[in-house]
């Protein structure tokens, strides 16, 4: 009796199974994409070097302990092997830990495909597999990520602002595209105030840092959210990865600071800061030193007071020549957090992206002052990017 009511519930549950189950609609669709393996792909590619020091790498292991299932590569091409002095040899002698570290900096988890990248607004972050624990203030814990920034600029493929290949030629397998690069892709040495303070091209914009600093840690000793140089620092607490328009020596010059007792004094002329409070339209507002007002437009920043909170920073306020020059207008005023009152203001780019035949011009955003060129473009360091500004500073 027992078996025989088992029998019928079964049988009543299938049928309700059935009953709510939607029927197909339509007609199956062929699948035309890729159907080759990501190594056989690489195998019948013209990137032998790449491909022998795939193998010998074992980077199957690495993806596969990605828990990833599908992967972005940029391929050096053989010339590009050779160009920075690998031979065949040197890769068949070369560990596979060797192998390793220097392939994975050119994979990224998750399948980029060419026209998610050609119709990008801005560039695409690649988060490359490549880590590191020997950066200063990184550790195990917090290890450090190199983060590779793709896009398309006229007839090129651009990572980092440079023009790496021609467009068009990528390959694609069932779980990747592989892009190919014609050089080896250099890893950032420096972080932001390291690059800038072995220029001296720069001693007065860091001494204008310093000085700003000391202002805020006299009028709030315990909050150090509007500190300059360690938002420029690499730190996984602090900062994040940024942009930053750094004004040279030359800039300051030209602006009317012909010396560091200028821009002491400057920075001097608000004392003392105030605090902070509500203002008119009941929004929060932390108010900064004379110079600080001045200069805080030149850093593209999600970070200090406007930061998403304690921890690592994820945001990646960062924007190279090839996006200011296509789509500069759509940067400009752009919104980076949205305000609320009884809170912090809207936060957005105060700065204003022209092209001018091929040339990308900045200025401060609603400012009636000229656009300035920029001098020097895409350094890349490892909190982000400083493109250089020479002709003066950027003045509301």
């Amino acid at each position: 009796m027992r078996l025989s009511v088992i029998i019928l519930l079964l049988v009543f549950v299938s049928c309700r199974k059935q009953d709510i189950s939607p029927a197909p609609v339509g007609e199956a669709v062929d699948y035309n994409g890729p159907a080759a393996s990501l190594n056989e792909v690489l195998e019948k590619s013209p990137y032998t070097y790449f491909n022998t020091a795939w193998k010998r790498a074992g980077m199957d292991a690495k993806l596969e302990a990605t828990g990833s299932k599908a992967f972005t590569l940029l391929a050096p091409t053989d010339k590009a092997f050779q160009d920075a002095g690998w031979t065949m040899d040197k890769i068949n002698n070369a560990t596979a830990d060797e192998l390793n570290d220097l392939l994975s900096y050119y994979v990224s988890a998750g399948n980029v495909l060419p026209e998610s990248l050609s119709l990008a607004f801005i560039n695409i972050v690649l988060t490359s597999l490549k880590k590191s624990v020997d950066i200063p203030n990184y550790s195990a814990d917090y290890p450090y990520t190199y983060l590779l920034f793709a896009g398309v600029h006229n007839d090129s493929l651009m990572i980092n602002g440079k023009a790496v290949s021609k467009w068009g030629i990528a390959l694609q397998s069932v779980t990747a595209t592989i892009y190919p690069v014609d050089k080896l892709l250099p890893l950032p040495q420096m972080d932001m105030l390291t690059y800038l303070q072995s220029d001296e091209r720069f001693s007065f914009y860091l001494e204008a840092c310093r000085i700003n600093d000391s202002l805020y840690l006299d009028a709030f000793p315990y909050d150090n959210g509007l500190l300059n140089l360690p938002l420029l620092s690499a730190m996984p607490g602090t900062g994040g990865q940024l942009t930053l328009f750094a004004p040279t020596n030359n800039a300051f010059k030209k602006s009317g600071f012909n010396s560091v007792e200028d821009i002491r004094e400057y920075s001097v002329r608000a004392l003392p800061i105030g605090s902070p409070d509500l203002d008119a339209d009941n929004y929060f507002v932390v108010p900064t030193s004379a110079m600080d007002s001045l200069l805080l437009p030149n850093r593209l920043d999600y970070a200090g007071i406007y930061g998403p909170g304690t921890g690592p920073r994820d945001m990646n306020m960062v924007y190279f020549e090839n996006e200011l020059l296509d789509n500069g207008s759509s940067v400009s005023g752009l919104l980076i957090k949205q305000g609320s009152l009884y809170n912090n203001k809207s936060h957005i780019i105060r700065l204003d992206f022209s092209n001018s035949n091929g040339q990308v011009l900045v200025k401060r955003l609603g400012s009636d002052k000229p656009a300035l060129p920029l001098a020097d473009k895409n350094i890349r360091v490892l909190n982000g990017v400083i493109h250089v500004v020479d002709e003066g500073l950027l003045m509301p």
